[in-house]
């Protein structure tokens, strides 16, 4: 009887596992019905530069899915028998703006192929907005990895291979510590922080305390630079810097460190600093497929831009980076 149950549930999650197929002008990955349909979620990346990532339905898309186009235009939000539905009073296209999010331990699991962001009808979307007919996809998705030399997120892997699987473009940030040796921190982040081609630049977040930001200014500066400088050196891109508005103004502003791109935390207003390219404009927000609160993020152009961002600055097929450092 044991024996018996074991290969049942054996069967039962190789029906239920990922599989590869072409047929007709695509492949597909992903959950397959016993006969053999396009079942549950999955990809479908089509020979014409089209890719589908969502919801199936006896080889329909039905639900929830994203239909990126190879000129860089977005359908996103409910799918019947294969056709996109558009909601009455729609006035955005999906793409348009380009939302993200950014997560670590604390949002726990994270059900990444049911993602969306409830919007307006000119497609924007607001801290705390629960329920709407209107939904922006997640577009990219920015998560801590390590802090100072211990600490390794237990979440990231999980985020990190879900959020590629579900077309969403990643990135990674290393919470800087002062009290940490830096050299040691750029080893951690590497080791444990495969960034691929196609990923988000390396990321270092500077929110250490005001007092020793304020106190020692100077050391700080010089810590943060030389993290940047080394994992620039390893991954072969410029990494981007995470701040507060205020920070940036008050002690960072006119440093070595100007001359970087900023990913900037204000809330309320579009932020003011030079060379930010995402804005985290809310710190409780609320996502589908999130059971917490969580960051929401926007990018500072549209979906192609981002495209062409992560293109020129992104991780490159010739600097990919190895997952253990030398």
């Amino acid at each position: 009887m044991c024996l018996v149950a074991v290969l049942l549930s054996a069967v039962a999650a190789d029906a239920a596992a990922p599989r590869e197929v072409r047929r007709g002008s695509g492949v597909y990955v992903g959950e397959m019905s016993e006969s053999g349909k396009y079942h549950g979620y999955g990809v479908c990346r089509y020979d014409n530069g089209n890719v589908y990532y969502g919801y199936w339905k006896n080889d329909f898309k039905e639900g929830l899915g994203r239909m990126v186009y190879a000129d860089g235009t977005i359908e996103f939000g409910t799918w019947s028998r294969g056709r996109y539905v558009k909601p009455a009073g729609m006035k955005f296209r999906a793409g348009s703006r380009v939302y993200g999010i950014d997560v670590s331990k604390y949002q726990k699991t994270i059900r990444w192929t049911q993602l969306s962001l409830s919007a307006d009808a000119r497609g924007v979307v607001s801290a705390g907005k629960k329920k709407s007919r209107y939904v922006q996809p997640v577009l990219f998705a920015l998560m801590k990895s390590t802090e100072g030399v211990t600490v390794r997120d237990p979440q990231f892997d999980r985020n990190f291979r879900e959020a590629r699987r579900c077309g969403v473009v990643r990135g990674a940030y290393h919470f800087l510590s002062t009290t940490s040796d830096v050299d040691e921190q750029v080893r951690f982040f590497i080791a444990n922080t495969p960034l691929e081609p196609g990923d988000f630049p390396p990321v270092l977040d500077l929110e250490v305390p005001e007092k020793a930001i304020r106190e020692h200014t100077e050391k700080v500066i010089a810590m943060a630079l030389r993290w940047l400088v080394l994992v620039e050196k390893h991954y072969g891109v410029k990494p981007v810097i995470y701040t507060y508005e205020r920070y940036y103004k008050e002690y960072l502003r006119g440093t070595a460190l100007e001359g970087y791109d900023y990913w900037i935390a204000r809330y309320g207003k579009k932020p003011d600093a030079r060379h930010w390219e995402v804005w985290q404009f809310t710190e409780k927000g609320v996502c589908k497929g999130i059971d917490h609160r969580v960051d929401i993020d926007l990018f500072r152009g549209d979906y192609k831009e981002l495209r062409d961002y992560i293109a020129r600055k992104g991780i490159k097929a010739k600097s990919k980076a190895k997952s253990k450092s030398k």
